[in-house]
């Protein structure tokens, strides 16, 4: 998380893997799934991680900054 963006904004992951999310803004921003899987909170100038429970593509964004969007993609 970076002016804005998400990098990369589609990643490939598995099942039980940990995403972690490292927000170099100067402005806290979310990741959170449409699905509604997760919500997580990304402080200014922090990390932020969650465990992938499911198999499946999930398109997720930030609450506060819409425009930032990103795709998981999820494999057993």
């Amino acid at each position: 998380m970076e002016n804005l963006v998400l990098r990369p904004a589609d990643t490939r992951a598995k099942v039980g893997d940990t995403v972690e999310w490292i927000n170099d803004d100067m402005v806290a921003h979310t990741a959170t799934a449409r699905s509604g899987d997760f919500d997580v909170i990304v402080p200014s100038k922090r990390t932020a991680s969650f465990v992938l429970l499911k198999v499946g593509t999930v398109e997720y964004y930030s609450r506060f900054h819409p425009i930032m969007k990103g795709r998981l993609r999820i494999k057993p």
